[in-house]
């Protein structure tokens, strides 16, 4: 189910107002938590439709733009979607020739959840020719991507420690370092200055933003395109611009005590310089052919590509797809495919028309995904897998470097018990963050003391993702 729980920290939040009302809770963990709204406390307070707008288009930090021009970033882009719930990697990429497999998953055709093998009619896997493995077939947009070269795909993610939590685990991979407040893309924008001055340099689409995102330079959300504009408003449009410009170019001192008020006045001006850019680029209107699913993913994927293909500087987002706690229907693939198959599909899909939608601006576009673990190797009694460990990550675009990435451990001879951590996981072979310092010094350019200030306490091990 979707899901993107938080711990409760002693550490104070930057400012007092950003989070989901209330999260969705894990019926089958427990794991559940009520959240204040930032976004929500800005809304009831203000009472306008603007602040609405205001929340969503928050300038990208609440201290002095950076104007130096960095190395190598300029008109780089790095897009992370984190599937949430932890999807399952031995559905996603299945291998296929190791006999166990259909030991620890029968076949769906015999009434459990395995992949069949490519070939082999209804629900087959597709072949990865030469590695022994095949992808879920609802993963098919994806398939010739590989084939060309330009996907890379990570079978044995993860990172020493994982408590299977959904909170922990999910708050450690988007803080790269659990203790820390600030999430590793946040650090990024601290530590790299921009590449000129862009009018949106970072932003996270969908309805929250992700732990990644969140730190002491504040980043905008964008939920829809549609809906971040005063145009809607027709003939109370002029007026209402004209009267909060009016608004923030008062002097604060006289309009209210809040200690805050300085930065309201200073923050509202570019807040509706960045609804005016964001009308200015008008609707989202996909080219090269590219067919989105027409679901809350598949418009997500459709306005990033808007945003990255107009020219306002996007250089960091984030995307998230719920759905991925598969404890009992998960399915398997074609007509015996439940709940898995069908967030294969739109995850797949959304992403291959993001990528057909940007044609050759891929080159300076690096599209990874992430989920915060795997599955149990077994299956369980509801036909579904249990909170596991390492998992499938993917890369796409941004000079990647494509082929599958087992570690250096290779893949398990078999998946016998004895094989497995601890009778039951498969373990994890590639550091996260080892991903993650890849993408910052091959895609970015990003330094050594870069790197060290986003990713504190680590020893980057070269994954090789990139060529």
């Amino acid at each position: 189910m979707p899901m993107k729980p938080r711990l409760k920290r002693d550490l104070p939040e930057p400012l007092p107002f950003d989070r989901d009302e209330k999260e969705p809770s894990c019926r089958c963990c427990g794991e559940s938590m009520e959240i204040l709204s930032r976004r929500m406390f800005l809304r009831r307070a203000a009472g306008s439709a603007a602040a609405a707008t205001f929340l969503s288009l928050f300038p990208g930090a609440f201290f002095p733009r950076e104007t130096a021009l960095a190395a190598t970033n300029a008109g780089k882009t790095l897009v992370v979607v984190f599937q949430r719930g932890g999807n399952d990697g031995l559905n996603t990429v299945v291998p296929y020739q190791d006999a166990e497999y259909y030991v620890m998953r029968p076949r769906a055709t015999n009434g459990g959840i395995g992949i069949l093998p490519p070939g082999s009619g209804d629900g087959a896997g597709l072949d990865l020719p030469g590695t022994g493995f095949a992808i879920h077939p609802s993963i098919q947009p994806l398939l010739n991507l590989y084939a060309n070269g330009t996907l890379a795909v990570v079978t044995r993610a993860g990172f020493a420690g994982s408590t299977q939590s959904h909170f922990t685990d999910q708050d450690t991979i988007e803080r790269g370092v659990f203790s820390m407040q600030d999430g590793w893309l946040n650090r990024y924008l601290q530590a790299v200055p921009a590449a000129g001055s862009p009018n949106i340099r970072a932003a996270g689409f969908g309805n929250d933003l992700a732990d990644s995102l969140r730190g002491q330079v504040l980043v905008p959300a964008v939920n829809n395109l549609r809906s971040l504009s005063f145009a809607r408003l027709n003939s109370a449009k002029a007026p209402l611009e004209a009267n909060l410009r009016a608004m923030y170019a008062q002097d604060p001192a006289l309009t209210t005590t809040n200690p805050f008020r300085s930065l309201v006045h200073q923050l509202g001006p570019d807040m509706m310089n960045r609804v005016a850019a964001i009308e200015a680029i008008g609707p989202a209107a996909p080219q090269n052919g590219a067919l989105y699913p027409n679901t809350g993913f598949g418009t997500q994927m459709r306005d990033l590509a808007h945003v990255i293909r107009s020219g306002l500087g996007l250089e960091v987002a984030t995307v998230d797809i719920g759905g991925w706690d598969t404890h009992e229907d998960q399915g398997g693939g074609g007509t015996f495919a439940q709940n898995q198959g069908g967030r294969l599909a739109d995850f797949s899909g959304g992403i291959r028309a993001f990528y057909d939608d940007l044609g050759p601006l891929m080159s300076n576009v690096l599209l990874m995904t992430c989920t915060e673990f795997g599955r149990t190797v077994r299956q369980n009694a509801s036909n579904g897998t249990d909170h596991a460990k390492a998992t499938v990550w993917f890369l796409l675009g941004g000079g990647v470097k494509g082929g599958l990435y087992h570690g250096t451990a290779g893949w398990p001879a078999s998946l016998i018990p004895a094989n497995l951590d601890e009778g039951r996981y498969i373990a994890p072979t590639v550091e996260f963050r080892d991903i993650f310092s890849d993408v910052l010094t091959s895609h970015f350019g990003a330094t050594a003391s870069e790197l060290a200030a986003v990713l504190p306490g680590h020893v980057h091990k070269p994954v090789g993702l990139f060529g």
